[in-house]
């Protein structure tokens, strides 16, 4: 499976926490959540900067003493590139990452981890191959052909 079967499948896949994912699919996820998140926060920065531009000359500028300086538009675009990263890479990367987890026979609540900065552990489980046949959590997805795409 490469980059693009992967994410496609991911999509197609979208918040399915269920079921079981090969090893392929959610390491090029990850890596394409990786790539699109570098232009994510470089908008989000930018769109800050903007936002605080004007209070960067003097202390009567200052945003907490006057709001007027804030480019409130800037900043609410700013967190929108945020949400929508969150709704568009973030749910399936947690979705690949439960059924990855899956397909090594442990539970997909582990990636509750990510919620309190230890998810180096759930990423560290998607390194571990897959139980070979059939387990709790559904059929080997690497001895199930992938569906044809619609």
């Amino acid at each position: 499976m490469g980059l693009g079967e992967a994410v496609a499948t991911c999509y197609r896949r979208y918040a399915t926490f269920g079921g079981r994912s090969r090893r392929s699919e959610f390491w090029w996820f990850h890596l394409y959540g990786g790539l699109v998140w570098v232009p994510t926060i470089a908008a989000f920065a930018a769109l800050w900067g903007h936002a605080f531009e004007g209070s960067l000359t003097g202390p009567e500028d200052d945003p907490a003493i006057n709001p007027d300086v804030v480019g409130w538009g800037s900043l609410t675009a700013a967190f929108g590139v945020l949400v929508l990263y969150l709704l568009v890479v973030t749910v399936p990367m947690l979705a690949v990452t439960a059924r990855r987890l899956h397909d090594v026979g442990q539970s997909g609540a582990w990636v509750l981890l990510v919620l309190v900065g230890l998810g180096i552990v759930p990423l560290a489980m998607g390194v571990i191959a897959g139980q070979r046949g059939s387990n709790r959590y559904g059929p080997d997805p690497v001895a199930v052909p992938l569906a044809a795409p619609a």
